[in-house]
């Protein structure tokens, strides 16, 4: 998940504002209609060549690695921090398409070795892969997380400990996306046809998506639906640990926020549902929704491990990401099978009086864990939490344009705040 903070406060101020004008008009939704079937070329605009066979000196794995196996190997000292352009990505390639090519198939089968896997283009090389779909082939769920993280560029608490291994931001992210695909593709063929999107470059803008938003694999108008990943299996603070968010479900109108709801019971976390913005425009999703794709966004949000040297294997609640691979598994079958897929909904608000009443919930079980962060940061989020009680006090009739301004920066503040806290070693 890339940095954009203070872009993110600027938004946030202007969207109070827009909210309140009467004159906007929902942009018609788009039907899900077959144009076009999976292209036999790769796209060629604005593209690098391909990376061929990425070089590697371990051995390629054998079968399907599981969740664990898989942020072990990403998140490990020999990937380097996996940054776009190096050695470590390289085997981070090398590694993904070895295991994509146990369940799923190339996405440009006319390419011969891993060139059919990769679109590649100026800042890095996206992974991408398909599960063949069959009375509906032509509609698409997108499952997707990026693999790329920043390399030796983050603090460290350690000076012996340079390496940003990026275990829960986002190789188990990753892990979680090929867990839910190698789920489908094991019960058969899918209704619907499934691309796997492994995105480069996210740390760098969200690069690698936005080049597939522009050069998509399949059409965005027929792609029903997109799952992203980003920072699974991290605590936010020891009293929320079975905490975690599912944002902009309401992108797909009220059928995809009840999947989502039906889904989560799969597993034992607490999931929490937020309108988009909570997304905070900093995760590949962003891609998607901005040209009409109903898509959610699972996260742990950040935390005092984020983009440090101590993101590594002990930052990684294990047993936490296996919950949310339950959920996202369970939704991605729902998708990828029902009658009912959602439509965009470019009329949903960008914050309800529900997202207070989440917040609240989320804040008040998280208070007596406020003195593990800096002085600072306690007091913002005990301001933010006074705030959200007054919010939902006050009754979702006086849920106004400056109690939406004051809900999403204060959802940024107590973001901003988790990071000055305590990185826990979990001990796996």
């Amino acid at each position: 998940m890339h940095r954009r903070l203070g872009l993110v406060i600027a938004v946030v101020s202007l969207v109070a504002a827009a909210c309140s004008s009467d004159s906007a008009s929902p942009a018609a939704s788009p039907s899900v209609v077959v144009t076009t079937p999976l292209p036999t070329q790769p796209p060629t605009t604005d593209i690098v060549a391909p990376v061929t066979d990425p070089p590697s000196t371990d051995p390629a794995p054998t079968g399907v690695l599981d969740a664990r196996g898989i942020v072990e190997a990403l998140a490990s000292d020999e990937f380097g921090g996996r940054d776009n352009g190096t050695e470590g990505s390289l085997m981070a390639q090398r590694l993904l398409i070895d295991q994509l090519s146990e369940f799923a198939e190339p996405a440009f089968p006319e390419l011969t070795g891993d060139d059919g896997f990769l679109q590649p283009f100026d800042a890095g090389v996206n992974i991408l892969a398909v599960i063949p779909g069959g009375e509906l082939a032509d509609e698409y769920v997108v499952i997707g997380a990026h693999y790329d993280h920043i390399g030796t560029n983050c603090d460290t608490n350690d000076p012996a400990d340079t390496i940003c291994n990026g275990a829960t931001d986002n190789a188990a992210g990753v892990a979680a996306a090929l867990s839910v695909a190698h789920e489908i593709a094991a019960a058969g063929t899918p209704r619907r046809t499934v691309v796997i999107a492994l995105w480069d470059s996210e740390e760098d803008g969200l690069l690698g998506s936005a080049f597939y938003a522009t050069s998509p694999l399949v059409p965005m108008e027929a792609t029903i639906a997109y799952i992203n990943f980003d920072i699974q299996g991290a605590n936010l603070l020891p009293a929320v640990a079975n905490v975690t968010v599912a944002v902009g479900a309401e992108t797909g109108g009220l059928s995809f926020v009840d999947a989502v709801t039906f889904a989560s019971e799969s597993s034992t976390l607490d999931t929490v549902q937020l309108s988009l913005l909570f997304g905070q425009g900093r995760s590949d999703h962003v891609n998607f929704t901005s040209n009409n794709v109903p898509s959610i966004f699972f996260t742990d949000a950040n935390s005092a491990c984020y983009h440090t040297a101590q993101d590594d294997l002990t930052a990684v609640d294990f047993g936490k990401l296996e919950q949310q691979i339950a959920t996202a598994t369970a939704l991605a079958f729902d998708m990828v099978s029902t009658d009912d897929p959602p439509v965009f909904d470019a009329a949903a608000p960008v914050a309800s009086y529900d997202d207070a009443v989440s917040m609240l919930e989320v804040l008040t079980a998280a208070q007596p864990d406020f003195v593990r962060l800096s002085e600072p940061a306690q007091v913002t989020s005990n301001q933010y939490l006074a705030d959200l009680q007054v919010m939902v006090d006050a009754g979702v009739d006086a849920f106004d344009d400056v109690a939406i301004g004051t809900l999403l920066s204060g959802a940024v503040g107590f973001v901003s705040a988790l990071t000055e806290g305590v990185c826990d070693d979990l001990d796996p």
